[in-house]
């Protein structure tokens, strides 16, 4: 990394000669815009908790479903059942970011989407790693790893290191 004019840092590459990075407005491109990073820390948590309540109906949706089914089928379907119930949030994720939008109904509704590194938009396979990474992480060390976006200007957090991601502010035309 090296001091760029006009208070924007350059980021370079670590291999002599590639700058292959899409230019324009990708998160990644030459140079680190703060303001795509202002208040992302707040933001992220604001989307978060909008997402908590839309998971929280889908699956209150799904528990009285499962119910349902695990008593037509005297409790044999019990497991799956639970384990399919239990699967929501990954899924919520997975399917949300993974699709067109890049970003949960929270993460929208706070001007926010994800990104891969290199600008591209993330598949189903990095959202998904990017949810079970993020749940397991936060139910290992009860959120205190979290903490890890404090330390970079980014507000990256370990689940997005692990994911090749970024999540960053958006405008309201480019939705």
């Amino acid at each position: 990394m090296k001091q760029a004019g006009g208070g924007q840092i350059e980021l370079g590459s670590l291999k002599a000669g590639e700058n292959s990075r899409n230019s324009g407005d990708s998160a990644f491109s030459d140079s680190f815009r703060a303001d795509d990073y202002e208040s992302i820390r707040l933001r992220r948590m604001f989307a978060y908790l909008i997402d908590i309540v839309c998971i929280g109906i889908i699956t209150w949706i799904a528990g009285f479903i499962a119910t349902i089914l695990g008593i037509i089928s005297f409790g044999a379907l019990t497991p799956v059942l639970f384990l399919g119930v239990a699967l929501v949030p990954v899924a919520y994720n997975t399917v949300l970011i993974g699709g067109s939008w890049n970003a949960t109904i929270g993460m929208r509704f706070m001007n926010m989407k994800m990104e891969v590194l290199d600008g591209e938009d993330p598949d189903y396979l990095t959202a998904a790693i990017h949810a079970v990474v993020f749940y397991l992480s936060i139910a290992v060390t009860s959120s205190l790893i979290l903490l890890v976006s404090l330390f970079n200007p980014r507000g990256r957090c370990l689940h997005d290191f692990v994911a090749n991601v970024v999540i960053r502010r958006v405008s309201l035309s480019s939705q």
